[in-house]
């Protein structure tokens, strides 16, 4: 038991104790809380909707006296409005869109953050490699000179600002080396356990790689993340319009069955007894009442012989209910005259948010094809000022050019150093210029979508292609 425990330790701790991969910094991606809100997001819209027919049902309940002898039940259905349902699925497929797209740019601006500090550190970690170089080319330089210090050819001068350049030199690898630990503690805000960074080079494409990449330019289309945004925020708004104006259309303001019930026990009502009333059995007992009322003077026995066939008495007297069961049911139906109504400007309001919503849409892609376009032609002028510079280190250390030039130089060392140093000025402008050149090219990813590619695992080479 103890064995394996130190077996997964040490499995943990090798784990915990890797380098920083390229692979590594781009899965990070998915552990960010962006990252995971809007995966929330398009799952909870992408799962299907069951779209009623109805806007809502109620259970209407009516007590028609405090007797409770009486109550009326009624399912009252208040229907969609005529095209309200497909308006409902046309805004539901929008809003899914929509959210697809949003997760697709959060992805992309996830990625361009851990892409752009990766490059970043490369290329100052290359910076910093020629700045040393160039810093011993310089010491070299410093030292040949006091060694002429005591012939005629010495000049003081030079001595002076070669030592001000090696101050300079220092303080620039000085600054990379801050810039470097800076941008490592940075990217441990992603993977905070790492052991080193180990950021492979050949992970980065090479120039004429970026060229090649956007040789024919770059067309911009509705896969784009951003376009796919501006469309699905487009359709979002025509179909909230549309559904919108389909609630105008409510002819049918609802539709009801019910059931009316008596409880006959319950049941009660005042009547006028006449003479005929009285004579029936149900109302017999109330007879003696009506005789005594009557009678002349109010005398009841063997004298009152003459009644008032016109008088009445007034009882609370039982009800039954006498209907049909087919009666007992009853039907709802209010129906909304629109001729008459002042609610008309529904269909002009629909259509200023179509135009709205289109208008837009027309101005984020113009955007993103103006922005597109810029960078794809920066990144290609810088790229051809990138070549300019190596082509001329690459001649400057090629063997046979180097000869020639110490021959005529007549082997005067400042001045080998002095074609060395100019070399690797070169490089570190390249090397300077480099970053300007992926700047812009990771911007561009960000633009087309390259960034968004979740077929992919280096975006720098595969997202634009």
């Amino acid at each position: 038991m103890k064995t394996v425990s130190l077996i997964s330790l040490a499995l943990t701790a090798a784990a915990i104790a890797s380098p920083l991969t390229w692979e590594r910094l781009v899965e990070s991606a998915k552990d960010d809380p962006r990252y995971q809100a809007a995966e929330k997001r398009a799952e909870a819209t992408a799962t299907d909707r069951n779209l009623k027919l109805w806007d809502k049902i109620e259970l209407r309940y009516q007590l028609d006296g405090f007797s409770f002898a009486k109550h009326d039940f009624e399912l009252r259905v208040t229907p969609q409005a005529f095209g309200e349902r497909a308006a409902d699925k046309e805004h539901f497929e929008a809003v899914k869109n929509y959210q697809q797209a949003t997760f697709a740019v959060e992805r992309s601006i996830l990625l361009y953050d851990r892409y752009e500090r990766g490059v970043r550190y490369v290329l100052r970690k290359k910076i910093n490699e020629i700045n040393k170089q160039l810093l011993q080319v310089n010491s070299d330089r410093i030292e040949v000179l006091h060694l002429k210090s005591g012939s005629a050819s010495f000049n003081a001068e030079d001595l002076m600002t070669s030592l001000e350049k090696n101050a300079s030199l220092k303080s620039s690898i000085l600054s990379d080396s801050t810039a470097l630990r800076d941008a490592e503690l940075k990217l441990r805000i992603w993977v905070p356990d790492f052991e080193g960074v180990d950021l492979d080079t050949n992970f980065i494409p090479t120039m004429d790689e970026l060229a090649e990449f956007l040789k024919d330019g770059v067309n911009v289309d509705e896969n784009f993340p951003l376009v796919a945004l501006a469309k699905g925020k487009r359709d979002s708004d025509v179909s909230k319009a549309k559904q919108d104006a389909s609630k105008d259309r409510n002819y049918i303001s609802h539709l009801g069955i019910g059931y009316s019930l008596q409880i006959e026990s319950l049941m009660e009502k005042y009547k006028d007894l006449g003479y005929s009333d009285i004579s029936k059995t149900k109302y017999s007992k109330y007879a003696d009442e009506w005789t005594k009322g009557a009678c002349v003077g109010g005398y009841i026995g063997e004298d009152c012989i003459r009644t008032d066939p016109g008088y009445v008495v007034r009882k609370l007297v039982p009800e039954t209910d006498d209907r049909k069961t087919s009666d007992k049911f009853f039907v709802n139906l209010a129906i909304r005259l629109p001729f008459f109504d002042s609610n008309k400007d529904a269909t002009l309001r629909e259509q200023v948010a179509v135009l709205d919503a289109e208008s837009k849409y027309l101005d984020d892609v113009r955007e993103v094809n103006q922005k597109v376009a810029r960078l794809t032609e920066e990144v290609l002028a810088l790229i051809g000022q990138w070549k300019v510079l190596k082509d001329y280190a690459e001649q400057v250390n090629a063997s046979g050019f180097m000869e020639q030039f110490a021959r005529n130089a007549g082997s005067d060392p400042l001045l080998l150093l002095r074609a060395r140093e100019s070399a690797l000025e070169s490089d570190l402008k390249a090397a300077k210029l480099e970053y300007d050149i992926f700047a812009r090219y990771l911007s561009l990813l960000d633009y087309a979508g390259g960034l968004a590619r979740q077929d992919v695992a280096n975006h720098l080479r595969e997202g634009i292609r």
